[in-house]
């Protein structure tokens, strides 16, 4: 059911085979009732899909977080990106004070985001993530001869009062040497 409340394409595209089908009827068949079926096929998909605008799930939430810290590190805003992180995330808070004392950020592109299952028995109840990222960035030291770096990180993340924030991470080809 959770599938269907994160991505309308399924439901979108069972209703074109639906109305499909039912096209060839009526044409077949030349009975009027038909096209008051695939009318009611066309209201169900758009109330499904209307539903799943709707209703955000757990799932949704996560990739949100993710967002909101990609648009904080753009903003170059070290304070909410500091916001995006759980109370015990020491490591990766140091990281980042690292990372935006040391470049300035000029756009980040997600470019496969994983989000794995969400455990619940957890105190607080979190979830990994696998993301991996294209950043552009100005080094301000002026040590690094390129300007962008394929990112590929493993978060952990936890829910808090309803927010999703990172309280850990692995940070594959850390330029530190660090994981």
């Amino acid at each position: 059911m959770t599938v269907l409340l994160e991505n309308p394409l399924p439901v979108i595209l069972a209703g074109i085979v639906v109305v499909a089908i039912l096209g060839v009827v009526l044409i077949q068949t030349g009975r009027g009732v038909v096209l008051g079926v695939m009318g009611g096929v066309v209201l169900l998909v758009a109330a499904l899909v209307g539903l799943e605008w709707l209703v955000e799930t757990e799932r949704e939430r996560v990739e949100a977080a993710i967002d909101a810290g990609c648009a904080a590190l753009e903003a170059n805003d070290p304070e909410a990106v500091l916001a995006c992180l759980a109370p015990q995330a020491e490591i990766t808070e140091n990281t980042v004070r690292w990372a935006m004392q040391r470049v300035e950020i000029v756009r980040v592109k997600v470019t496969h985001l994983e989000i794995g299952q969400i455990n619940e028995l957890t105190s607080p109840p979190s979830v990994k993530v696998h993301l991996s990222a294209r950043i552009e960035f100005h080094d301000r030291q002026g040590e690094v001869p390129y300007q962008h770096y394929p990112l590929e990180l493993d978060l952990t993340l936890r829910r808090y009062d309803g927010r999703w924030l990172v309280a850990g991470h692995t940070w594959k080809d850390d330029p530190r040497g660090h994981r």
